[in-house]
């Protein structure tokens, strides 16, 4: 016959705490969920702050690269930006090879006086794209005005100031062979030096709106980044 060992009170108690009860599991599921409710959307918040960031450096090396090019290869090289039409000045959609509009565009437009120095995106000529951001628009969202050293001569809520030499609003700037941005009318006529001024404006858009971010272009050519704070009120590098 076999004897039963009896089991203390301090094993009986071990034994029951070796799992959870209906409620424990209740209540750490509870915990989760409320932890993951606050931590979802401050992660795409700052997802969206770091895409819209990376957009406005974009933005910046865009610039300096076709500067750096039309400097190299002593041609003419224009940046367009996807606003508005989304156009190049004779009317070409800015897209990149799969067809897809693209915000940000590079043409390498050949030297001055040549055939196909024309403003225009024509077969042959090197585009070079920058692709779409989600939930990165053109414009701002809480700045109430132009960055104080944006001297260019557009409508900044646009999401570009650049014009023409005429004060023309415009979605381009052109670099010339020694590397100075010029502004340029819809016919290609070209502006002189200082014309290039200008910056675009980019903000991320709801339910993620927090920030915006101003890139200028200075009359020589010089990029600078700016954001705004919203709790100042005013643009800060």
């Amino acid at each position: 016959m076999t004897i039963p060992k009896l089991r203390t009170g301090a094993q009986e108690d071990r034994g029951r705490r070796g799992g959870f009860t209906l409620l424990e599991l209740i209540t750490v599921v509870a915990i989760i969920s409320i932890t993951a409710a606050w931590a979802v959307p401050s992660f795409r918040q700052m997802q969206s702050d770091s895409n819209l960031r990376s957009v406005a450096r974009e933005a910046a090396n865009a610039f300096q690269f076709a500067r750096n090019q039309a400097i190299m290869n002593e041609t003419v090289h224009i940046v367009y930006l996807g606003m508005g039409a989304g156009t190049d000045a004779c009317g070409n959609p800015l897209v990149d090879g799969a067809g897809n509009p693209v915000p940000i565009g590079i043409l390498n437009d050949g030297a001055p006086g040549t055939a196909l120095q024309n403003c225009c995106i024509d077969a042959g000529e090197v585009f070079t794209t920058e692709p779409a951001t989600p939930g990165v628009f053109w414009g701002t969202s809480f700045a109430g005005g132009a960055h104080p050293e944006d001297t260019g001569l557009g409508d900044y809520t646009t999401g570009s100031s650049f014009a023409d030499q005429f004060g023309a609003q415009t979605r381009w700037v052109g670099f010339r062979p020694d590397g100075v941005p010029v502004g340029f009318t819809g016919a290609c006529v070209q502006g002189q030096t200082g014309s290039g001024k200008g910056g675009v404006y980019v903000t991320n858009g709801p339910p993620f709106t927090n920030r915006d971010y101003a890139v200028l272009l200075t009359p020589l050519g010089g990029t600078k980044v700016f954001s705004f704070d919203r709790a100042a009120g005013a643009w800060t590098d």
